[in-house]
C-alpha cells in the first residue's frame, strides 16, 4: 500500500479509537471513582516522517490507551462505609484472579461482617481482610479503622486499638493499568504501600468521576473533523493518481 494512504488509514483508525473512548467516558461520567481513558498516537506529520525514515508505512509507535489518573472531586454522603481517597493511590481488593485495585469506595459488609465492594470482593487491609463486628466504624485520615459505636448506641472506649487499616497502594509512574470491569484495574508493576501524608482517607465521602462532559464533547467534535480531513486527503490523493494515470495513457 502507498505510504501516504497507509499513514492516513492509521490516523483514521486512531480517530475511531478516540471516538470509542469518548463514548466510554461519557457513559461513565456519573460512575463513582471512574478514571477517563485517553488514546494516544503519532500526529499525521510525524507518522509520515516515521514511515519515510523506516522505509515502511507502519508507525514508529503503536496506538496506546492510558488511564487519566487525575483525581475527581469528592462528594459527602455521610455513610460510614463510603470512603474516598484525597490524593494518589488505590484501594486493594481481592478477586478470583488475585489482587486488583479500585477508587470506588462505596463499600458494604457481607454476611460475615467483612468489608467488601458492592460486588462482594474483599477489601484488603495491611493485615489481610477487614472484619467489622458492629458495622459502624470510625476511619481516620491514615485509613485506620476503629469501632465507633457499640450495640445499643454506647460509644467505643477512647484510645482503643484499631480493628485494621485500609491498604492504600500506588504504582510506579510507568506502570500499565488495565481495566478489569466493575471499577477495577490491574497493573503490570508491583504495588507499593502509600507513603504517609501523600494520601488522605475521607470517611463519609465518595469520589466523582474525573470525566468532564464538555471536554469529551469538544474532543468528539475535534476527532470527527480530523477524521473528515483524512477522508478528504484520501479522496484528493486518489483523484490525483487517477488524473496522472489518464494523462500518461493519453501521452502514450
Amino acid at each position: 500500500m502507498n505510504d501516504i494512504l497507509a499513514v492516513t488509514l492509521q490516523n483514521m483508525q486512531l480517530d475511531m479509537a478516540k471516538v470509542d473512548r469518548v463514548a466510554l467516558n461519557l457513559a461513565n461520567a456519573q460512575t463513582t471513582g471512574y478514571k477517563r481513558e485517553i488514546v494516544a498516537g503519532l500526529p499525521f506529520a510525524r507518522s509520515l516522517e516515521a514511515a519515510a525514515a523506516r522505509g515502511q508505512p507502519e508507525p514508529a509507535l503503536p496506538l496506546t490507551t492510558r488511564i487519566d489518573l487525575r483525581p475527581g472531586t469528592l462528594r459527602m454522603t455521610g455513610q460510614s462505609l463510603d470512603i474516598a481517597l484525597a490524593g494518589p493511590g488505590w484501594f486493594e481488593v481481592m478477586t478470583d484472579n488475585g489482587a486488583a485495585y479500585t477508587r470506588q469506595g462505596d463499600f458494604r459488609l457481607d454476611a460475615q461482617g467483612r468489608l467488601v465492594t458492592q460486588q462482594g470482593r474483599l477489601v484488603m487491609g495491611l493485615g489481610g481482610e477487614i472484619q467489622l463486628p458492629h458495622g459502624n466504624p470510625v476511619i481516620d485520615a491514615q485509613g485506620r479503622i476503629f469501632e465507633g459505636q457499640l450495640p445499643g448506641g454506647a460509644p467505643a472506649s477512647a484510645g482503643s486499638s484499631p480493628l485494621g487499616q485500609l491498604k492504600i497502594v500506588q504504582f510506579d509512574s510507568a506502570a500499565t493499568l488495565e481495566r478489569r470491569g466493575d471499577g477495577l484495574v490491574q497493573a503490570s508493576d508491583e504495588a507499593v504501600a502509600s507513603v504517609d501524608g501523600q494520601t488522605e482517607v475521607r470517611q463519609g465521602h465518595l469520589e466523582n468521576s474525573n470525566v468532564s462532559s464538555m471536554q469529551e464533547m469538544v474532543q468528539l467534535i475535534q476527532t470527527m473533523r480530523h477524521f473528515e480531513s483524512m477522508q478528504k486527503a484520501v479522496v484528493g490523493y486518489d483523484e490525483m493518481l487517477g488524473t496522472a494515470i489518464r494523462r500518461l495513457g493519453d501521452s502514450a
